[in-house]
């Protein structure tokens, strides 16, 4: 695909119909500029709902979490099961865990690119096949770029309100925090919410669904050791308000300002774990202990 097209036929980022590339305005929808000066045809491709998001979302996690095995498996021999092939914090600071040194530092863009992150094989596991299940069911309902928005949004406000916790609540600082279960059950508190408001026999069916796997998957991280429950929690009541600005209706049309939201959430997020990157790798592994 052109890195720009100016001409010839595109598909709307806003309402997904076929017009020119140099309209100034869409004959359907009305968008201003919906070529986006040669970068129109991209943002359509990518929220078209052919492009498989989830699928992306997973690839990015499963090489990021391959980065900080390789930069540093200090944990790799550690013991028990949950602790299978675990990178050192060094590595996940290195990364962007967010909380601890890297709250300490002002480092409050981690909030963002923790959600990538995870400690182990099992931590990786689990999360990425509560994705696979639940994202594709929001970008069916919902639309693409509302799911990689949410996913991104409720990760980031799980983090926020499991750090605030411990400040506000315990005095303390936060504690270490990484994976994508924040954004999961933010999923999971969208569905839920988009369910209840849609009613008939598909939203009573997809409500109770919800309902029992957040009471599933959060009575485990209640019984299991060292499991941010605030970011859970966090994650979960952010997606049930966030629901309520959802569409109240399956297959409705997505904005392009919706989908500039979601490229400015992902953009933000890996901008800030190659700041991450370049601000923490001299100071974790100055001494040349490890790493590549």
């Amino acid at each position: 695909m052109a890195l720009r097209k100016t001409e010839g036929a595109i598909i709307c980022p806003s309402c997904k119909k076929l017009i020119d590339a140099d309209e100034p305005k869409c004959p359907h929808c009305g968008m201003l500029r919906p070529g986006l000066f040669g970068f129109g045809h991209w943002l359509g491709f990518l929220f078209s709902g052919k492009t498989d998001l989830v699928a992306g979302v997973i690839i990015v996690c499963v090489a990021l979490y391959g980065a900080t095995l390789a930069l540093d498996m200090g944990g790799i021999s550690a013991a028990g099961f949950l602790s299978l092939l675990s990178p050192s914090n060094e590595a996940l600071y290195t990364f962007g865990m967010t909380g601890g040194e890297a709250w300490q530092r002002g480092h409050y863009w981690t909030m963002f690119t923790a959600t990538l992150l995870h400690g182990g094989l099992v931590h990786l596991g689990f999360n990425m096949l509560w994705l696979r299940y639940l994202g594709p069911t929001v970008m069916k309902e919902l639309g693409p770029s509302r799911f990689l928005a949410a996913f991104l949004l409720t990760g980031f406000l799980g983090s926020l309100i499991s750090n605030l916790y411990c400040v506000l609540w315990l005095g303390a600082t936060p504690w270490p925090s990484i994976g994508a279960s924040g954004g999961v059950f933010g999923l999971m508190g969208i569905l839920l919410a988009f369910g209840r408001r849609r009613g008939g026999a598909w939203g009573r069916q997809l409500q109770g669904q919800m309902a029992l796997w957040a009471l599933v998957a959060g009575g485990i991280g209640f019984v299991m050791p060292g499991v941010n429950n605030a970011a859970h929690l966090g994650g979960l009541f952010t997606g049930i308000a966030m629901g309520y600005f959802m569409p109240r209706m399956d297959g409705q049309r997505e904005s392009a300002k919706v989908q500039f939201l979601a490229l400015g959430l992902a953009a933000v997020t890996i901008a800030g774990v190659i700041l991450s990157i370049a601000l923490m790798y001299p100071t974790q592994f100055a001494t040349g202990d490890g790493g590549w």
